[in-house]
């Protein structure tokens, strides 16, 4: 009973707020110092000697008329005011507030922000033809969280946005891909969280030529070397159209690094490999992680790696979200389902047979087990 009593009146305490209420304001912040950042000012200061002081918020307006507002604790002695768009002067307007919601008398600064992100990474971009598109370059120096956005005809020849890359990384790039191998007006410009748009980069290029292979005429080819299969698995469950069912299990005597091999049934001057994992076990378990591909046009029929195999491409697959094992983000799950994309250099040589060698699985052990392989490139 006692315990009862207790929740319900700390329950009325709760509602009541605090227990007294006044109309005094507290003083001003003072001794405002700034300091300009890219797209943002940190303003620091001292604030006053009021014993039920709350907290201290900074507004400014855009010049889009939206007002922003920054609210940090009375515990601190700076905040940043975040999300301008360009370089110009802005008045902040500067509160302290006590426990009672009074209002102190307002200390009004001028700010003169730095380059925005979406201006340095704009003026960083270079646009190349890529198979299938373009591949775009970017750096990011103050690592902000980006939209990169690309932007093409589409079927109603509007020029509309076609892929957006979402990236806080220093240094990058991406592809955007499944276009003719025709002259292609682009447009890419940068957005930021804030709404904050770059001017737009217009370009014309022409995306190489690639198809996807033929999965029909692709199949194993086991040499002495290649790692033992084992739990119903085969190579051919790799090539049979399905990202759900029928897939490539190696057994109990396979140890790292280990591979496959199988020929595509063409001769091909390769541009992108996808491979999916397993279903359920995203990120984890016997997925390959690290992998080199390796072709060949005559390979030894020993098995060995000698001069008629050629490296070309190492990569090593990484979670787009960084969660621990056995956590997924949207993000996450949208890549796994789209397939891990190596895409080979543009000087790779026309090869017919590929061996799929992992270095490393995603639980460090010694088993690989995936369900399908995607290839793309020139016949011609």
């Amino acid at each position: 009973m006692g315990l009862a009593l207790f929740a319900i009146n700390s329950c009325k305490q709760d509602k009541l707020g605090p227990v007294t209420k006044d109309n005094v304001a507290p003083g001003p912040v003072s001794n405002v110092t700034i300091e300009n950042l890219h797209g943002a000012a940190k303003l620091t200061y001292q604030v006053p000697n009021d014993a039920d002081l709350l907290y201290v918020k900074a507004s400014y307006t855009t010049k889009k008329g939206e007002v922003r507002e920054t609210k940090v604790s009375r515990y601190n002695s700076d905040l940043t005011v975040v999300g301008f768009g360009d370089t110009s002067a802005y008045k902040v307007t500067i509160y302290a507030v006590d426990k009672s919601e009074n209002t102190s008398s307002p200390l009004v600064v001028t700010v003169h922000p730095l380059t925005p992100s979406v201006k340095i990474v704009r003026d960083s971009l270079v646009v190349t033809p890529d198979f299938g598109g373009i591949n775009v370059k970017f750096s990011n120096s103050t690592e902000e969280n980006l939209a990169i956005v690309v932007l093409a005809n589409d079927s109603l020849k509007q020029f509309s946005p076609i892929n957006t890359d979402y990236t806080n990384l220093k240094k990058g790039d991406f592809s955007t891909r499944g276009l003719p191998s025709t002259p292609t007006k682009f447009g890419i410009f940068v957005r930021d969280r804030w709404g904050n748009l770059s001017d737009t980069l217009i370009v014309t290029a022409t995306p190489l030529f690639e198809a996807l292979l033929d999965r029909t005429k692709m199949a194993g080819l086991v040499l002495p070397t290649d790692a033992p299969l084992g739990y119903g698995g085969s190579i051919a469950g790799l090539f049979d159209g399905n990202t759900q069912d029928g897939f490539y299990h190696t057994g109990d005597a396979a140890r790292m690094p280990q591979w496959f091999t199988y020929d595509m049934g063409v001769t091909a001057k390769l541009s992108r490999l996808s491979w999916f994992m397993r279903p359920g076990y995203f990120y984890t378990l016997h997925n390959p992680r690290v992998v080199e591909i390796w072709g060949s046009n005559n390979p030894n029929p020993d098995g060995s790696y000698d001069a008629s195999w050629t490296l070309l491409a190492k990569h090593t697959q990484i979670k787009p979200s960084g969660l621990p094992e056995g956590q997924l983000s949207q993000a996450d799950i949208d890549a796994a389902n789209a397939g891990e994309t190596i895409t080979f250099p543009l000087n790779t040589p026309k090869v017919r047979y590929i061996r799929f060698k992992t270095l490393q699985n995603w639980s460090n052990g010694t088993y690989v087990n995936f369900y399908e392989i995607m290839m793309w490139g020139d016949t011609n």
